[in-house]
């Protein structure tokens, strides 16, 4: 287990719940989960990243222990108000799917904020796409949901890792929560965070990865010609790992991570 502590940030219509621990003045790195997941999501990278570094992992509004009715913009608000409420350096931001939306989004409002960006297993928030795109995704997941039922959950479980215990994990973390919860989480994410602006690009370092066998959407593709769009991006496939590959292959993606944020300090991204 990690030795984080838990604290909460008031906001106007939610409590956000963070936890945060690691050695003191170092690099800051910041972890943003994906849709109906919690912070523990991040377990492997947050005890191996303690060590050197102090990491910040909270629940975003409508997930784990925050409160609130998630909403896309205001959970970007609320990762801005995280971010000034730590007061601390630039810091890194690592999002898994939702969480690297919401992290993009805070990076275009407040770039000064954070010195580098890994996004995981997500889509580009700038990128040019069809205008009825988000529509017929969403009416897609609502046809889905209602054909399977009750075996809507283990379905998204098993679209979003490789591995069982994992899937068991993405289980137990929604056995609360309705096929319409769900659906209403994703359908904020991808009518509010996906506003093309094909000449964008992203002002700081980014590690763009995805797992091997992520089958979710084309995020894949998304992803391979994001990273050809970026002069300031690396790109890396976790192999085996599916949607969740940070933690499908955790050791994979850590020292990914590690390395990333390790290069920060050379003169090549100067």
């Amino acid at each position: 287990m990690t030795e984080l502590h838990s604290y909460d940030l008031t906001r106007p219509d939610a409590t956000i719940r963070y936890w945060t621990g690691g050695a003191d003045d170092a690099p800051v790195v910041v972890f943003l989960h994906g849709a109906t997941l919690d912070h523990r999501a991040w377990h492997p990278q947050t005890d191996a990243l303690r060590r050197g570094f102090r990491v910040v992992a909270p629940d975003l509004r409508g997930h784990g222990s925050s409160t609130g009715r998630f909403d896309f913009s205001a959970a970007v608000e609320d990762i801005l108000d995280l971010l000034d409420h730590l007061a601390s350096p630039p810091v890194v931001l690592v999002g898994l799917s939702l969480g690297a939306n919401i992290a993009q989004e805070v990076i275009r409002r407040r770039p000064e904020l954070v010195t580098a960006l890994v996004a995981a297993d997500t889509t580009c928030n700038t990128a040019d796409r069809h205008p009825l795109a988000a529509a017929s995704t969403v009416a897609a997941l609502r046809l889905q949901a209602m054909w399977a039922g009750n075996g809507f959950a283990r379905q998204a479980a098993q679209a979003t890792a490789t591995d069982p215990q994992v899937q068991k994990y993405v289980l137990e973390v929604n056995a609360h929560r309705s096929n319409e919860e769900t659906i209403d989480i994703l359908t904020s994410l991808l009518t509010t965070a996906l506003q093309a602006d094909p000449a964008y690009r992203l002002p700081m370092p980014a590690l763009l990865v995805h797992g091997q066998r992520d089958h979710i959407g084309d995020i894949v593709t998304d992803m391979r010609a994001w990273a050809q769009r970026e002069p300031l991006a690396t790109y890396a496939v976790i192999p085996g790992a599916g949607h969740a590959s940070n933690l499908d292959n955790p050791a994979a993606f850590t020292d990914l991570l590690v390395e990333f944020i390790d290069d920060l300090a050379t003169p090549t991204h100067n």
